[in-house]
């Protein structure tokens, strides 16, 4: 029959025609995504181009960013290599400890302690070695190393007896090395030198056989002690000027631990450190690693607990009648706080210690100065009005 325009009317379709029609409809356009889409893949994944190539490469970055990370984890750590005599291995000061054994391997906190005629050569990944000598106690305060910044961080305490050390070239223009005593801090870079500590805890002997060594007192300003000269700190005292050192005080650095060569850092070190390097973000907020600083907050978080820190020690400083007149940066016992507090205290800190503390004004102020363990090892002061950021110029004014 025909309509008004004389066109045939259109006949009604069932429900299975209509469902029909619909699936076609959602067939044809799957079809049409599906050619968009092949065409697509091969504009963009060239024919030559096999998915198991793809597969091996990402499997070699991912082993080698492995590696990188387990590079990384080994900065956190000194290997004792070689023992002689009677050497104990404390999970730290003021414990009993285990018999040191070749392989073992020191972090935070960990003290070395040394019979008579006791020995032990401690190795670095970057080929430092420290030699602890008869009759001593060597503590690992703090060995850190920075992903992001490439830096490390090691700081040591000897509190009696004798070390000899060789810094690897190796170990970073950034990174720094401390060793502390109870009458004398040392600062070294790529260089060979020997702290000997009395067991009154009176007196130190830094002697440098090459490079040069940053040695201060707990008063006074830093004297540098360069190629076979020798310098003797006193407790409360300033560094004296060195002097040379006799042909008997330089035989020691004749020990072959000392003299072994020093090999060049694999190129395939040298490029995983780099990779993970480039890859800090998102490695840290993966929490990948014993260098990462976690989420992004953790730096704010670092510099806060120093902070934080600062204020508890301004606490205890502001309970004396008259301030101290010196204090050992690496152990702030002067300050007469007790040892557990001392050590929360200083753990917040760069190098495990506070950088500098000055009596100023007769004893009637101080100024402390310290670093947070942030990146960028931020520096803080604090004086009787209480903590706040600091310069550089600020802390060499009292240097």
């Amino acid at each position: 029959m025909l309509g008004w325009f004389g066109k045939k009317k259109k006949k009604a379709q069932t429900d299975e025609e209509i469902l029909a029609a619909a699936f076609a409809d959602v067939r044809r356009d799957q079809e049409k995504k599906e050619r968009i889409r092949k065409r697509l893949y091969r504009r963009l994944w060239p024919a030559w181009l096999d998915r198991r190539i793809v597969i091996g490469i990402l499997a070699i970055v991912v082993a080698i960013i492995a590696d990188g990370v387990r590079r990384e984890n080994a900065e956190f750590y000194a290997t004792i290599t070689k023992t002689s005599g009677t050497v104990w291995v404390h999970p730290r000061e003021g414990t009993s400890g285990n018999p040191a054994t070749v392989g073992t391997r020191l972090r935070d906190r960990n003290m070395v302690s040394t019979a008579a005629y006791g020995g032990a050569v401690l190795d670095f990944p970057d080929g430092s070695v420290i030699t602890v000598g008869p009759d001593s106690q060597f503590v690992v305060k703090l060995l850190e190393y920075s992903r992001g910044g490439r830096w490390r961080e090691r700081s040591f305490y000897l509190r009696v007896g004798q070390i000899w050390a060789r810094i690897s070239p190796y170990f970073g223009a950034k990174s720094e090395m401390r060793i502390y005593t109870p009458s004398s801090v040392a600062a070294v870079r790529g260089t060979t030198f020997y702290i000997g500590q009395d067991p009154q805890g009176t007196k130190s002997q830094i002697h440098c056989a090459n490079g040069y060594v940053a040695t201060v007192g707990f008063r006074g300003w830093p004297q540098y002690v360069y190629a076979n000269t020798g310098a003797t700190v006193k407790l409360g005292q300033a560094a004296p000027q060195p002097r040379l050192l006799t042909r008997a005080e330089q035989q020691p650095f004749t020990q072959a631990d000392l003299l072994k060569p020093i090999p060049p850092e694999h190129w395939l070190k040298t490029f995983e450190m780099t990779i993970t390097q480039l890859l800090d973000a998102p490695l840290s907020i993966l929490g990948i690693g014993k260098s990462s600083w976690a989420v992004g907050a953790a730096d704010f978080a670092r510099r806060a607990a120093a902070l934080e820190g600062l204020r508890l020690l301004h606490q205890h400083l502001e309970g004396f009648p008259r301030y101290p007149d010196f204090v050992n940066p690496a152990t702030i016992e002067q300050t007469g706080i007790p040892y557990e507090h001392r050590r929360r205290i200083l753990s917040v800190f760069n190098a495990d210690a506070i950088e500098l503390y000055r009596q100023v004004q007769g004893g009637r102020g101080f100024i402390v100065f310290a670093r947070a363990r942030d990146k960028k090892r931020t520096l803080y002061k604090l004086t009787p009005y209480g903590p706040q950021t600091a310069t550089a110029q600020e802390l060499q004014a009292y240097w």
